[in-house]
């Protein structure tokens, strides 16, 4: 299967982190309102044998499983067909071992109304 997206924006700064053990970890910060889109991510293993990674999407209040791989040893897993548009609040977490790089790549939305009845103030609302 195959998704082509159009992201009305631009991209972002990618958010870099390499783990350094097995707990639950937020990689960069909360979303602070609805103008960014997880657009694509990389989970590359530097260490010496294969490692289980587990990505979250939290909503505030819930965090929900959103990718699980086994990455081979010295490899890389790259996704970029599965965006994630997030909200005031919303995070992404990721569960994996030590000598794991975890890369999140964004893309700001604009304009960031999730529909047009929530444009932001100064922009018009087409129905």
């Amino acid at each position: 299967m195959s998704v082509t997206l159009n992201y009305p924006g631009g991209i972002s700064q990618p958010d870099s982190i390499r783990l350094t053990d097995t707990a639950v970890t937020q990689i960069g910060d909360a979303a602070e309102n609805d103008a960014i889109t997880l657009s694509a991510f990389a989970i590359a293993n530097d260490g010496a044998a294969a490692k289980t990674v587990t990505l979250y999407w939290f909503d505030g209040s819930t965090q929900f499983l959103i990718w699980k791989k086994s990455v081979a040893q010295n490899d890389t897993a790259m996704v970029a067909d599965l965006p994630i548009r997030l909200r005031k609040g919303n995070e992404i977490r990721v569960k994996g071992d030590a000598d794991v790089w975890v890369t999140l790549i964004y893309s700001f939305n604009v304009p960031y109304a999730a529909s047009p009845n929530q444009a932001p103030a100064g922009q018009i609302a087409y129905r």
